[in-house]
């Protein structure tokens, strides 16, 4: 009943959906989540993500943090099967949501069987509930014939009864089935994470354990290609301005763009060809040259993403920041991570602690783009620029674009307008007041506090005292 009314805030109800989380943590508490080391390790980690949804606005964050939750959600149904965190390996997280989705489904009958057994037991709750039962089948006749000649009796009287009547048979099921849903998958998801009987199981895989020199075709020909790639392109990799100088027709964007999300596509595929040909083989089977291809491609797969890397600051410095290419970047992080991980753990021969130290590194990025609030950066790049390119009447500061940022760009934007010339100062506080006074206004026509989040909120709070930026050429 809870989650029917937080989750109907909209197309995205952002503190609904936390509350009603927050709501989940604490029934697995109650019922018996304590002294679960690892359980409320991942407990703690669903609800910091879920604090991502009410602590920033950006429809990217959105996404992130949403998949966090469900992420760590399957993974609490996982741990709960008997499994330990420490144990995580290649191909357990698709099983663990795929243990999780059939868990929510068919668990619940589990907890209902387990309810009637105790049920069974106790005789005096058995007549307590037909008691109940019995009343409530004698109750119905009286009170309907009353509440007819009420109604009969006083019209004020009767049309309350006709509209909860009519209430009841047109918004009723509206409210119950979804109530039934939520009230279904939540009890199978509590039941997992809990380490009860659920009747979902997925079967392992297990490594074939092949040889070495099956995989190793591929492994040492993607060497060959990584090489032969970065010796045939290094000028184009690494060129730079000297290359686009020696090129007719090539464009400063065209040079910045070209290949960028094909490098990291790449780098992500070697990553995965390296993981699965180390779960393909056999334990101990040919470790050394596993590990000496290894580290070269990893080498190779370094040089990649750098030139990758250096075209994007090429780009920014060039065309200013936007927030498709700071989370461009931030991905590319997240992979430079991972190959840290792969080479301190699979290549140097502990490769079960792969897997857990890639859980711990992809929260930890979660976290940090919670923290750093890549709009406000954005703007404030965009801003040191172009206040640096004023001298020599360099690129100007896009204040559309910016205005059109979510809420969590607005205290940065307020915070540098008077860094910007006066015109553009004046330009992006017209623009920010009709983009919020625009958005106020729809607000208002669609009001539910469960949509909305604390940077919308101070947002709102900001439109609605009609704050412009204090400017230079304004007292």
């Amino acid at each position: 009943m809870a989650g029917d009314q937080l989750l109907r805030g909209g197309d995205e109800p952002r503190l609904g959906f936390a509350l009603l989380v927050w709501l989940g943590l604490a029934a697995v508490s109650l019922i018996g989540g304590r002294g679960q080391g690892e359980r409320s390790l991942l407990l703690v980690g669903i609800g910091v993500a879920a604090l991502g949804l009410v602590v920033r606005n950006s429809e990217v964050l959105f996404a992130v943090d949403f998949l966090s939750v469900l992420c760590m959600g399957a993974l609490a149904v996982w741990q709960g099967s008997g499994k330990r965190l420490s144990q995580l390996e290649l191909l357990d997280p698709p099983r663990a949501a795929l243990l999780a989705t059939l868990t929510a489904v068919v668990a619940a009958p589990q907890v209902m069987r387990a309810a009637g057994s105790e049920t069974e037991a106790s005789g005096a709750r058995v007549s307590r509930v037909r008691a109940v039962a019995i009343g409530v089948v004698l109750a119905i006749p009286p009170l309907f014939i009353v509440a007819s000649l009420l109604g009969s009796a006083d019209e004020s009287f009767g049309r309350f009864l006709q509209g909860a009547i009519d209430f009841g048979f047109d918004n009723g099921l509206a409210h119950i089935i979804p109530s039934a849903v939520l009230a279904w998958l939540a009890t199978g998801w509590l039941q997992g994470s809990l380490g009860g009987p659920t009747g979902a199981r997925v079967p392992e895989v297990r490594s074939p354990a092949i040889t070495f020199t099956s995989v190793s075709i591929g492994l040492y020909g993607l060497v060959a290609l990584l090489a032969l790639f970065l010796g045939t392109q290094a000028r184009v990799l690494f060129g730079g301005a000297a290359y686009l100088n020696a090129t007719e027709g090539l464009t400063l964007a065209e040079y910045a763009r070209a290949g960028f999300f094909e490098l990291v596509i790449a780098a992500g595929v070697v990553l995965g060809t390296l993981l699965l040909a180390d779960w393909l083989t056999e334990e101990g089977e040919n470790d050394r040259r596993y590990r000496v291809v290894g580290t070269m491609l990893v080498l190779l797969v370094t040089a990649l993403l750098g030139s990758a890397v250096a075209r994007m600051c090429l780009y920014v410095r060039h065309y200013g920041l936007s927030v498709e290419r700071t989370f461009a970047m931030a991905q590319m992080a997240w992979v430079f991570a991972a190959l840290g991980v792969f080479a301190t753990t699979v290549l140097r021969g502990k490769r079960t602690r792969f897997m857990p130290s890639l859980l711990v590194v992809t929260i930890a990025w979660v976290a940090l783009l919670n923290a750093v609030n890549p709009e406000a950066i954005v703007v404030r790049v965009n801003v040191a620029r172009a206040v640096s390119a004023r001298a020599v009447a360099g690129p100007r500061f896009d204040v559309a674009y910016h205005a059109s940022l979510s809420a969590d760009a607005l205290p940065a934007l307020l915070a540098a307008a008077p860094q910007l010339s006066p015109s553009e100062c004046e330009a992006l506080g017209v623009a920010l007041a009709a983009q919020w006074a625009g958005i106020t206004e729809k607000r208002r026509a669609h009001e539910d506090w469960r949509g909305l989040d604390l940077p919308f909120a101070r947002a709102l709070a900001w439109s609605g005292r009609h704050a412009l930026p204090l400017c230079g050429g304004r007292g």
